[in-house]
């Protein structure tokens, strides 16, 4: 457990760096298994869902090594060697992304069993999607009470037919999965329906580097060919910037912030949240630098509810990309509570997600879980308190009200946040944050 203490009220100002993208750097972590080789990953966040997919990583055989470094950690992966193809309940359920080893396993050895994954819980994930689709490939699938398996119909697919798979949700994790699983495949694949988040792609371009064939990134058609075997002595690889790390500080610099400026973010995955805010009132500038040779962009946020009161949006509804994200979802609500006017936020993804909701009526916010989603009128300021950490989005938001109150606000979390924000407490004291940590509680 650990107890983040903020003493709300402070203006933030400075810069701030966004770190590696969490969503991004856990199905390339899977990914590696493919490679018969080195896969060195750079721009890596340092949470605590990185260490547990090395963790995996290294029970299924491989050598990992985390290279902690200032200007963005590396993580390299030897795969050359992998002496299992199980992955336990044990392991599984501390990361909900553990579900993607189950396409990567199959494709490096043809033959895969993955428990049932944990992960925050909220709402309804259902795995059978996965297993559909895997079918549809040609790859056999079967459950008991704790487990999934997998194993080729056969190994000789270059006599096999081209694949055409559908999915009926575009769900992120299934796409990931076929995208690793026909990976493995000389027939190719064509999935429809696909997910298109910017994490797709990221993991689409990795493996691209490793040999695999992909048309259609990004868009909800994508076909892909893969080889009998991949074996590239030394990858080198850099993860994309955290699109939702980013929207925590647009959203904390709009309700606390005074130019505060977000370095690394890339504005083309940001751009409903962005969007929002600039409805609500707030001035976002991009601006472009080059730093190593390399172009590096940051955001500029000003008019903010330092110096007038926003407005509300009116509706804000997350579905699945380019919309607004499910996952910063959570993260607006607080600013949404001190914001002028009436608003109603319904998830399309998870319509269930609202346990912050609770945890902010007991600071004052005027909130109500209604049967589509949920109803705010904002009032003009919250109230610090102390309140609870559901889920790792939820407790960043927990974090942000505790930015906007008045008072002190003690937020109580069983290290859900740490699970995707590398560094948070650090990087908020230097915007000139009042929040400290305390750690091991019961």
């Amino acid at each position: 457990m650990t107890k983040y203490i903020i003493n709300g009220g402070n203006v933030l100002h400075g810069d701030v760096r966004v770190s590696g993208a969490k969503n991004a750097i856990l199905p390339v972590l899977s990914a590696t298994l493919i490679n018969k080789g080195i896969t060195r990953i750079t721009n890596c966040p340092d949470i605590s869902d990185v260490r547990i997919t090395a963790g995996i990583l290294k029970d299924l055989g491989c050598k990992v090594n985390l290279i902690k470094k200032k200007e963005g950690n590396i993580i390299e992966v030897d795969a050359t060697n992998i002496e299992k193809t199980t992955i336990g309940s044990e392991k599984a359920r501390l990361c909900r992304s553990s579900i993607t080893f189950l396409g990567a396993i199959t494709a490096r050895s043809k033959e895969a069993e993955v428990a049932f994954p944990g992960g925050c819980i909220i709402g309804d994930r259902p795995i059978d999607i996965h297993e559909s689709l895997l079918r549809e490939m040609g790859i056999e699938t079967t459950r008991n009470d704790s487990a999934i398996k997998t194993k080729l119909y056969r190994t000789d697919c270059n006599v096999e037919n081209d694949k055409h798979v559908y999915l009926k949700f575009p769900s992120v994790g299934a796409t990931e999965n076929a995208l690793m699983a026909a990976a493995g495949l000389t027939e190719s694949v064509t999935v429809y329906g696909a997910a298109t988040e910017p994490e797709i792609v990221c993991l689409g371009n990795y493996l691209q580097k490793l040999g695999v064939k992909i048309q259609g990134l990004g868009t909800g058609c994508i076909k892909i060919r893969g080889l009998k075997e991949y074996k590239k002595d030394i990858v080198t690889f850099k993860i994309i910037p955290d699109r939702i790390e980013a929207a925590t500080f647009l959203i904390s610099a709009a309700g606390i912030g005074d130019n505060i400026k977000i370095h690394g973010c890339e504005t083309s995955h940001c751009l409903e949240v962005i969007n929002v805010l600039k409805r609500m009132g707030t001035r976002i500038k991009e601006h472009k630098y080059t730093q190593d040779g390399e172009a590096i962009n940051f955001l500029e946020i000003s008019e903010t509810s330092v110096t007038k009161r926003l407005n509300s949006p009116g509706i804000i509804i997350a579905d699945a990309y380019p919309a607004f994200p499910t996952d910063a979802q959570s993260l607006i609500l607080p600013l949404l509570s001190v914001s002028k006017g009436e608003t109603f936020v319904i998830d399309k993804i998870f319509p269930k997600r609202f346990k912050a909701a609770d945890e902010l009526s007991k600071m004052n916010a005027d909130i109500t879980n209604t049967d589509f989603g949920i109803h705010i009128r904002g009032r003009k300021h919250l109230t610090g308190n102390k309140v609870q950490s559901h889920d790792l989005r939820g407790g960043a938001a927990m974090v942000i009200a505790g930015l906007l109150a008045k008072g002190q606000t003690i937020v109580y979390d069983k290290e859900y946040i740490k699970r995707g924000y590398d560094g948070i407490s650090e990087k908020l004291r230097a915007l000139g944050a009042d929040i400290t940590e305390s750690q091991n509680l019961s």
